[in-house]
């Protein structure tokens, strides 16, 4: 078996597992130029996907990545749709267009986020920003997509989150998301609170699809150009390229030997066995699951 870690490029995972992106479709959010997202798509092209639908917020940063998907891969179906994660309306008419072009979603990577907004602000639906755009929008988008998803389940199909070990700043408080309207703010607390409701997130989703087939998992692509604002309290890490960055959203999104560990956090392209306890509990995933519906004004069932 091949050895995997902090090294690995999406090449590299592609060279391993590129018969499981053959023929499928993705949808990728955050797909902006020099970005993780961007790059894990132009990685795909030469995989031979059907169709890559990346779902950003502004087009003119997606052009060139589309571009340089169809130089790789012409065959390809590519795609661009408009989405504003911080609204829940624009959410709600990014999926009615998604359906439009695709009636089956294998591998869903929900990738765009913002990290630690000086100010504090809130989305067109009055949420903190940063939970509303790291999670709450992406919470919105999967459930409302969950049809196409599991449209896909006999051919392997998974929904993967990119998140952070910058979950650690912060636990989720489903009492206050919006820290007292602002008052109680601090951009990086709010930052891992977004980031620990994406772990929480996939918890969640692991149970209600795991017996329809669908594999969820989420993973941190590590500390990259793209990612890195000076001011960051965690410990230092070691610096990643996009290639590698891109390289462990892939082997998230491709290795089969991970259907069986899901809900697993991959970090450095291995499972990652030391998330903190309030990261992992299913009391608060439940309770921020209710929470997310109430926010979103919709219910969801499986």
């Amino acid at each position: 078996m091949a050895s995997f870690d902090i090294n690995t490029t999406g090449d590299d995972v592609l060279k391993h597992f590129s018969k499981y992106a053959e023929g499928k479709t993705f949808v990728i959010t955050g797909p902006s130029e020099n970005g993780i997202g961007a790059e894990s798509a132009i990685t795909l092209a030469s995989a031979n996907p059907k169709k890559i639908i990346l779902v950003g917020r502004t087009e003119s940063k997606v052009i060139s990545v589309i571009e340089a998907i169809r130089k790789v891969n012409p065959d390809i179906e590519v795609s661009f749709v408009e989405i504003d994660l911080l609204n829940n309306k624009s959410v709600r008419q990014a999926v009615e267009k998604i359906k439009t072009l695709t009636d089956k979603i294998h591998i869903l990577i929900n990738n765009a986020g913002v990290m630690a907004v000086k100010h504090y602000a809130t989305s067109v639906d009055g949420v903190e920003s940063q939970f509303a755009a790291n999670y709450l929008g992406h919470f919105l988008l999967t459930n409302l997509l969950a049809k196409e998803i599991v449209a896909a389940a006999s051919e392997g199909a998974r929904i993967v989150q990119v998140g952070s070990l910058g979950y650690q700043l912060g636990e989720t408080n489903i009492e206050d998301i919006n820290f007292k309207d602002g008052e109680t703010y601090n951009p990086w607390i709010a930052y891992g609170q977004a980031k620990t409701a994406m772990l929480l997130f996939n918890l969640a989703l692991d149970k209600r699809l795991k017996q329809k087939g669908i594999t969820a998992l989420i993973c941190h692509p590590g500390d990259s150009t793209a990612n890195r604002i000076s001011g960051n309290p965690l410990p230092p890490q070691v610096m990643v390229t996009l290639k590698q960055a891109a390289g462990v959203v892939l082997f998230t999104a491709l290795n089969p030997s991970l259907t069986e560990a899901a809900p697993a956090f991959i970090v450095e392209n291995k499972i990652y066995t030391d998330t903190k306890e309030y990261a992992l509990n299913e009391e608060t995933a439940e309770g921020l699951w209710k929470l997310s519906e109430k926010l979103v004004r919709e219910t969801f069932v499986y």
